[in-house]
Parts: structure tokens; sequence; C-alpha cells
């Protein structure tokens, strides 16, 4: 890997080139975003032996490699120890503490460094938000989550295209499919929705993203409703400006429209989505065990002999992976 190398020529030039903050910030960093907190940490504590000044970013790079995990106690020892140098946390440094804390299931403790956050004049941007509400969708903390939606309506956070998502899923698992479609739809409406990294940098609109489609198709799947789950598939091919269906949307409808029974459908699905995914923008593939539980549905439904090799054969021609194994399940 390039940081192990960036890493070897580091310690092969340490003795004979004078290093500085930005060349031991980077390669914290590097470890932080691989999730190697000792190796960065080595680092940090070799940074302070010979006595290199440290940095919000070196800091913050350690906290997340711990927060990324969920392992809050040494990122706080990390936090403290950034306190007592004098360094100040940014929002930054904040936002990856009450992700750590969402990480481990600790809600009190997000929202008590949100608090802490907001007191010190850093304002909660959408980011932050999404990151507390992924946190209540998981614990399934309804009331807490209606509360951060609510905030965000009075503070004018725009809602993101992984805000949607969120709320989506949210619906899903209270059960209320017609809360979801009125999510996405209303989105729709909306003047635009931003995705999370034009909303971060640019500030320029955008449309429902591919994430959002799979969402309210796997809500569709998850509440047993394949009939709306081919009704909204269908639809959300006209929406402006959505680039799909892509990958994870037909591999949801192929699993889904295969355990429902409704095979004819899952086919067919199965055969577009050889045509449409080869022009697809990220060029993505549906995972092969898609493929497999539709030939082990077609086996159990008797129409494996039939239907099977014509759709291995697509399926091969459009780069599809395809285990010969399939027709003899």
């Amino acid at each position: 890997r390039a940081i192990d190398e960036a890493l070897a020529l580091f310690q092969e030039w340490k003795g004979r080139v004078k290093y500085d903050t930005v060349i031991y910030a980077s390669l914290i960093k590097g470890f932080s975003y691989l999730g190697d907190a000792d190796r960065a940490v080595a680092l940090y504590r070799d940074m302070k032996a010979e006595k290199v000044p440290v940095n919000h970013i070196v800091f913050t790079s350690l906290i997340t490699a711990y927060a990324r995990v969920g392992h809050m106690k040494p990122a706080d020892g990390i936090f403290e120890e950034m306190l007592a140098e004098g360094v100040k946390p940014n929002s930054i440094t904040y936002s990856v503490m009450i992700r750590g804390h969402c990480v481990r299931g600790d809600l009190p403790a997000a929202l008590e460094v949100l608090q802490k956050m907001v007191s010190l004049g850093f304002p909660a941007d959408c980011v932050i938000f999404n990151t507390l509400l992924d946190g209540c969708v998981r614990s399934s903390n309804w009331d807490l989550a209606e509360t951060l939606l609510e905030e965000m309506g009075k503070q004018g956070v725009e809602r993101s295209n992984f805000t949607v998502s969120i709320i989506v899923k949210m619906w899903s698992k209270r059960g209320d499919l017609d809360k979801a479609f009125e999510t996405v739809y209303d989105a729709l409406k909306a003047p635009h929705v931003l995705s999370e990294q034009v909303s971060k940098r640019y500030h320029q609109s955008s449309s429902i993203d591919t994430q959002v489609g799979s969402c309210i198709v796997g809500a569709c799947i998850h509440n047993r409703d394949p009939e709306r789950a081919l009704e909204v598939f269908r639809d959300m091919k006209s929406w402006p400006g959505f680039e799909g269906p892509d990958a994870n949307t037909y591999g949801a409808m192929i699993c889904g429209m295969a355990k429902h029974g409704y095979l004819h459908e899952a086919v067919e699905i199965a055969e577009e989505a050889c045509v449409a995914l080869r022009s697809a923008y990220d060029r993505k593939t549906i995972a092969p065990s898609v493929f497999m539980q539709l030939f082990r549905a077609l086996r159990a439904n008797g129409s494996l002999q039939e239907v099977g090799p014509g759709l291995s054969a697509k399926l091969r021609e459009a780069g599809m992976a395809v285990d010969e194994h399939w027709l003899k399940l």
C-alpha cells in the first residue's frame, strides 16, 4: 500500500531530513483513514518525542481512527490531550466525536458533544444531523429522530439525499410505507435535494439519487409489499435527473420479487438489468448472491430448465457473474 511505502521512506530519511508537522500529519491521516489507530498513535508519540508541533489535523485524525469503530475511551483520551496542548477543536473534530458515539450506540453522549459544540458557536450542519438521525434509526429512538428533524427545520438546515434515505429507512422500520413514500415524493417536489458532497463543497442543487431509490424499494420489500415495489421501481425511471435504478436497486428488486413468488417479474428485471447497467454511470454490477437466489426460486417453482439457460446466457453476455452450478441447484 502507498501509505506503507510512504512510512518506509519516512523512516529511511528520518535521520537525514528534518520532518515537520505536515509530513507527520499526512502519515497519521493516512493510517487513520485505514483504521490503523496503533500506527497512527505511534507516529504521534514519535512526533511528540521529536518535539514537532502538533495541530488540530493530527488530533482529529487520531480521534477519527478510534471513533470510526466506536472506541470512544481512547478517542476521549486524545481529545483531552488536544485540549491540554492548547489546540482548539474545530467543527470536524466535534463531528467525528459525535459519529463515534453514534457508532457505539451512545446517543446521550453524542447529544452532549453536540450541545457543547453548539455552545462554542459551531453550527450543526446536515452531516452532523444525518449522523445523529442514523444513530436514532439504528437504535429505534423515534422520538429523538423526530425532534432532530424538527430542529433541522428550525435551523434551516437543508435535507440531503442521505437525510431522505435515513427517513425512508426510519418509516420502513416503523412499518409505515405511506410515510416513506411521502418522504420521497415530497423531496421530488422540493426545489432541490442536495447530495452530501454537493451540499458540503459546492452548494449546488442536485436531484434525488440512486441511494434514495434503493431505500424506497428496500422499504417495500421489507414490509412485504412487492406490488408497491414494482410501482415505485417503474416510476423512478421518470424522476427528474434520476440516474438509476442502480445495481443495488436492481438487486433488491430481483431478490424481493423472487422471495415473494413474483418470478416472471424477477426474471424480467434481471434481463432489464443486463441492458441498463451496461451504460450505468457507476458501472457497478449486481452481487452474484442475488442471481443465485433467483435460480433457486426458479428451481423451487419448477421453471429452472425452461428459463434458466436463456437467462444465464444473457447474464454472462452482460458481464454478470454466473455460476454454472446454479442450473443444477
